[in-house]
């Protein structure tokens, strides 16, 4: 397993992919990078949430729903420990999809339970509340630049499944590898 933190997202424009990606750096090597495309109103939320001069309450909005699911956790208390991302294996489309849970945790630091969520829900509440994005082995080495352990056609056989976007892991990987081409 491998802890990330929640950077701000970017615009990227290449062959493949033109429009923003949040981006997630390796706790323990922060020149590790992973690159995930969403959409504009999602990366804006990202921003301004990381933002430190931004003030969210309430009545912000969509933002205002995640700060009531937050106060809610700490009024009884709990509190979100954790992200964790990892491709888990769908029976029904017989291929690995991508799994987010937030680690929901009692005072005394035990989980208490596992949420599924999507990927901006996660991301996002990574962000407001400045906790790590466990990301684990097996969606790494899915997600990594072609290698000779990794050839392409293992890659594309186990790539998992972006419900919201099914070129996600693909456009990731060409990021990652640096393969970004100027316009």
């Amino acid at each position: 397993m491998n802890k990330f933190s929640v950077l701000k997202c970017i615009e990227m424009k290449e062959s493949d992919y033109d429009g923003p990606c949040v981006i997630l750096a390796c706790v323990s090597d922060p020149s590790f990078l992973l690159f995930f495309p969403l959409n504009k109103d999602s990366s804006k939320m990202i921003n301004y949430v990381l933002d430190k001069n931004s003030k969210y309450d309430i009545n912000t909005s969509v933002l205002g729903i995640y700060k009531t699911m937050v106060d809610s956790w700490r009024a009884s208390d709990r509190f979100l420990s954790g992200i964790l991302m990892d491709a888990v294996w769908n029976a029904e489309l017989n291929e690995d999809v991508l799994s987010i849970r937030l680690a929901i945790s009692d005072k005394s630091g035990e989980i208490e339970s596992m949420v599924h969520v999507n990927f901006v829900h996660g991301v996002l509440l990574a962000a407001m509340e400045d906790v790590g994005v466990i990301v684990s082995d097996r969606l790494l080495s899915k997600m990594m630049p072609d290698s000779e352990n990794n050839s392409k056609e293992t890659r594309k056989k186990n790539t998992p499944h972006f419900p919201e976007d099914k070129k996600i892991v693909d456009i990731a990987k060409k990021i990652m590898s640096g393969k970004i081409k100027d316009k």
